[in-house]
């Protein structure tokens, strides 16, 4: 998967559980591999733990949760669990603002509490949980607030789908639109596409038209990453929109709401980098989010 997604950033199971204490009260890291994990995080004040596995990512690395949960107990620490599909920007996307909801429910309920957020490695879904946290509910800017994070720990999180996120609550929906992607390989036998909103675990096939391979599909408003793999070949176009992430190259989609109507004012708007919602629109997201 590092090498289809051209990432650098690694995850070294075998050295152990790893953080950084990124805001006032809330630590992001990798996974608890066992108990004794448990007993460090107590040390550092950490009141809450919230895991954003699915059962298939602890079982890849042999992770026992039971005992996990149970000395979390012992410790009179909470512990959550609030599954979000790894490797899938829409999964994160829509399951964003009901993370939020949850964590801010607990943090409110242990005020003196420390949260630690982690995902597996501690690089994608728990990064972005905690800055849409700090997006949507303390009111930080999300480009200052991933700074601040970046500071502490190196990870790249789809700052993009916190974004689209927070203009999902807003409107009510994802909304819809379209999205045609065209690339010119007249040799090839076949294209397809990898990353948008399917994740880079699935891949799109494209439609011959003359010399051209086509996807032309339904997809929500948003900025999207995405890569071809050209005969089994991963590649970014040099031809179309791409992102330096970081040194890592991929090709870039935006797919705009329906013009002129509300939601795609906003969009265009909250989706710029360094946007931040009005006041009224914060106050929405807080009234929406129940905080």
């Amino acid at each position: 998967m590092k090498k289809q997604m051209g990432s650098s950033l690694i995850y070294k199971h075998e050295a152990g559980m790893n953080y950084a204490k990124c805001f006032e009260r809330i630590i992001v890291g990798s996974c608890l591999q066992g108990p004794a994990d448990v007993d460090t995080l107590q040390k550092e004040g950490v009141g809450i733990v919230f895991c954003l596995q699915e059962d298939k990512d602890m079982a890849h690395f042999k992770i026992e949760l039971a005992p996990i949960v149970a000395r979390a107990q012992e410790l009179k620490i909470k512990h959550v669990q609030h599954p979000i599909k790894d490797f899938d920007p829409l999964s994160l996307r829509k399951h964003l603002p009901d993370a939020v909801r949850r964590l801010a429910a607990e943090l409110r309920a242990a005020p003196e509490a420390v949260a630690y957020i982690h995902c597996t490695a501690g690089l994608g879904r728990a990064p972005a949980t905690a800055l849409a946290y700090m997006f949507f509910v303390e009111g930080m800017g999300l480009d200052d607030a991933y700074a601040k994070l970046y500071e502490v720990r190196r990870c790249h999180p789809q700052l993009n789908m916190v974004r689209a996120a927070a203009c999902d609550l807003l409107s009510g929906e994802m909304g819809s639109g379209q999205l045609r992607i065209s690339i010119k390989r007249p040799e090839a036998k076949t294209v397809e596409i990898a990353g948008l909103d399917v994740g880079w675990h699935e891949r799109l096939p494209l439609v011959k038209e003359e010399e051209d391979f086509v996807l032309d599909r339904a997809t929500p408003p948003g900025v999207y990453q995405y890569k071809f793999i050209v005969d089994g070949q991963w590649m970014a176009c040099p031809e179309l929109p791409s992102v330096d992430d970081n040194g890592n190259v991929n090709n870039l989609a935006r797919v705009n709401p329906t013009p002129g109507t509300p939601d795609a004012e906003r969009r265009e708007r909250l989706m710029k980098k360094g946007a931040k919602p009005t006041e009224e629109e914060m106050q929405e997201l807080r009234r929406i989010l129940g905080v």
